[in-house]
């Protein structure tokens, strides 16, 4: 149980991180800066746990509530992110311009399906417009159904939505709660 928490933790912390970064590399200083210098150093010592092999989900919340600085200063980071977060947020709020769509995914033990549709401006459900599904390969069918979930959300937006002219927003629909807040 524990090899599984340290390899978890080593894969999955890392690699979140890692993409949140390359988000905020896009943003516009300042409000980035103190939201990157708060990530480089959540991922510094995340870093230091995985390789010092103490990679419990109670050790990197330790290491990230202190981060190797005193308390003061870590709290002063910490509040400058959230300042810069409040104002991001309003920001990515506005819509987008564009066609709105739906996809939908679903996994079974055989395979995956996906369906996408365009709402209409009352946000009512369009007719579909594109449609997948395929069976698993055998190493695939070996994971667990969560993460068969995961890869058809993967998989459907992969093949369905280059399909798409114009996308404004994308909706997924799925009925696994772990790939959808993921």
């Amino acid at each position: 149980a524990m090899a599984k928490k340290q390899a978890k933790a080593r894969t999955c912390v890392p690699r979140h991180l890692a993409r949140l970064v390359g988000v905020l590399l896009d943003l516009k200083p300042p409000r980035a800066q103190s939201l990157l210098g708060l990530l480089k150093l959540l991922m510094k010592e995340t870093a230091h746990v995985v390789k010092s092999n103490r990679a419990s989900a109670k050790s990197l919340q330790k290491a990230w509530s202190t981060s190797g600085r005193k308390r003061p200063s870590a709290n002063g980071v910490i509040n400058e992110a959230i300042k810069a977060l409040k104002g991001l947020i309003s920001a990515r709020a506005r819509p987008q311009p564009g066609p709105a769509y739906v996809l939908e995914t679903d996994a079974r033990d055989a395979g995956w399906g996906a369906s996408i549709y365009r709402l209409s401006p009352t946000g009512r459900r369009g007719r579909e417009i594109h449609a997948a599904a395929l069976r698993w390969t055998p190493e695939e069918r070996q994971l667990h159904i969560t993460a068969r979930e995961a890869l058809a959300a993967s998989y459907g937006t992969a093949f369905l939505v280059p399909r798409l002219p114009e996308v404004g927003s994308l909706t997924l629909h799925s009925n696994s709660t772990p790939t959808v807040w993921a």
